[in-house]
């Protein structure tokens, strides 16, 4: 009896052969779905060191039987299969465990003899691999209208709300928890000039001590929100610019942030701005701390605080005058749903990716489509609170436009497609400063979409073998 291969193939034009049609063509052993692996060893005394490994290029080889159903069909079938490969490259269907899988290739070989004396045409044909197996995933993401429901909507009025109870420390800083040490001090400082109506948070610390004050309001959140929140910073005596100043709390998890991380390099004159922007990586509590920690010999060190801010949103949403802020947990009920709130997305997708790279590969090609009308669309891979990557573009995508980037190797493109299908290359207005081109890690990961309305994606779950 002879045995299936669960095989089928697309061309270029996306006519499909089944390779398991026994009145057409009938694949039997099947070779290449291994890997194979070139190791890149040099020498280390007695012992060796590898640089890093790159996959070898692989091939599929199969026997097919053509015409093995009807009588002197067999010359018909072979000159179809070979119209059909008139048109590369070919894509790969694989069928395992109920599951397809796709590899794209092309043509290496296909031989032609003579039919046999027992008058069967069976013929040897070569594929070289372009890709790892793999299936597509794909999302969406559509900004929802008001739907009936119980719902909230936060006090304030249509502005980004500062989420900060008692921004501005009045009145002997009611709304914050002071943890400081021992020989720690706070000191309320009068406004400068610049900023006449804020109030200046001084933090004190004596030799390896830690002063804080955390703002423990009560602030609920989810997994996928994103928050964004900017400080004036100050230092003094400051020979360590690598201790935490800022430190942000969620649920069971918690992240620092130094001053370097804000620029911030050595004693300062005057205040700096600083800026973080992250998305909740589980349900809870979000705190927030003001940290001043004396990591060196001096006997003491300080570092001031002005205009503390936190919004749900991105950085760009906040608003540049200040707002004295209500504790978060003041809402009125509405009877919809607010779209902010809707599933919890707003445009963050957490991904699963699944694939198998044995060390070959970092991530996953995806491919991105940007609906109009928006402007200057960018996105973000994250790892908790950490952009691991970055892309965008510093354009308009008016009404019925697509913005389409894809990191797919075989296809990477960066085009804006206007409704009668002109296409125009928008590789110019790409965002210099961010990574460009994202490739889905491995593993969990946030993929958050900015300043965009209408977004679809597909990402390539790759397995290097099956």
């Amino acid at each position: 009896m002879i045995f299936g291969t669960n095989l089928k193939i697309y061309n270029a034009k996306n006519d499909l052969v089944d390779l398991d049609d026994l009145d057409s063509i009938f694949s039997v052993s099947p070779e290449g779905f291994g890997a194979a692996i070139e190791n890149n060893i040099f020498n280390a005394g007695a012992s060796f060191k590898s640089s890093g490994v790159d996959m070898k290029a692989s091939s599929l080889k199969l026997n097919l039987y053509f015409g093995l159903g009807d009588d002197n069909s067999e010359m018909v079938e072979y000159r179809k299969f070979v119209e059909f490969l008139n048109y590369p490259p070919y894509r790969l269907v694989y069928i395992t465990e109920g599951t397809e899988l796709f590899r794209d290739c092309i043509l290496n070989e296909i031989t032609k003899s003579d039919i046999n004396t027992n008058q069967v045409l069976l013929e040897q044909v070569t594929f070289d691999f372009l890709t790892p197996f793999y299936k597509e995933i794909s999302e969406t993401y559509k900004p929802n209208s008001d739907t009936e429901g119980d719902g909230k909507i936060y006090a304030g009025d249509s502005k980004p709300r500062n989420l900060i109870a008692n921004p501005n420390f009045l009145n002997n800083m009611q709304d914050w928890s002071n943890m400081s040490d021992p020989e720690g001090t706070y000191q309320l400082q009068v406004p400068t000039s610049d900023k006449p109506n804020s109030n200046i948070l001084k933090l004190t610390s004596s030799n390896n001590k830690l002063s804080s004050f955390y703002n423990g309001w009560g602030l609920l959140v989810k997994k996928g929100e994103r928050l964004s929140f900017r400080v004036d910073i100050k230092t003094d005596n400051n020979p360590d610019y690598d201790r935490p100043v800022i430190r942000v709390g969620y649920g069971t998890g918690e992240k620092n942030y130094k001053y370097s991380d804000f620029g911030i390099t050595s004693s300062s004159s005057g205040f700096k701005t600083a800026t973080i922007s992250f998305v909740v990586p589980e349900d809870g509590v979000f705190q927030l701390y003001l940290i001043n920690q004396n990591w060196s010999t001096l006997g003491a060190m300080s570092t001031y605080f002005r205009e503390p801010m936190l919004i749900r949103g991105d950085v760009s949403d906040m608003p540049s005058d200040f707002y004295s802020g209500k504790p978060s947990n003041n809402y009125y009920v509405y009877p919809f749903v607010y779209e902010s709130d809707y599933n919890g997305k707003s445009g963050v997708f957490q991904i699963e990716n699944n694939s198998v790279y044995i060390g070959s590969a970092k991530g996953s090609p995806v491919e991105i489509t940007v609906h109009g009308p928006c402007t200057n669309p960018y996105w973000e891979i994250l790892e908790g609170s950490k952009v691991l990557q970055s892309d965008g573009y510093n354009i308009d995508v008016p009404e019925g436009y697509r913005l389409v980037v894809s990191s797919i190797v075989q296809n990477q493109r960066m085009k804006l497609i206007a409704p009668d299908g002109t296409i125009s290359d928008v590789y110019q207005q790409q965002d210099l400063s961010r990574s460009n081109l994202i490739a889905i890690p491995e593993g969990h990961v946030t993929l958050a979409f900015h300043n965009v309305g209408d977004v679809s994606f597909k990402y390539r779950e790759e397995h290097i073998t099956v």
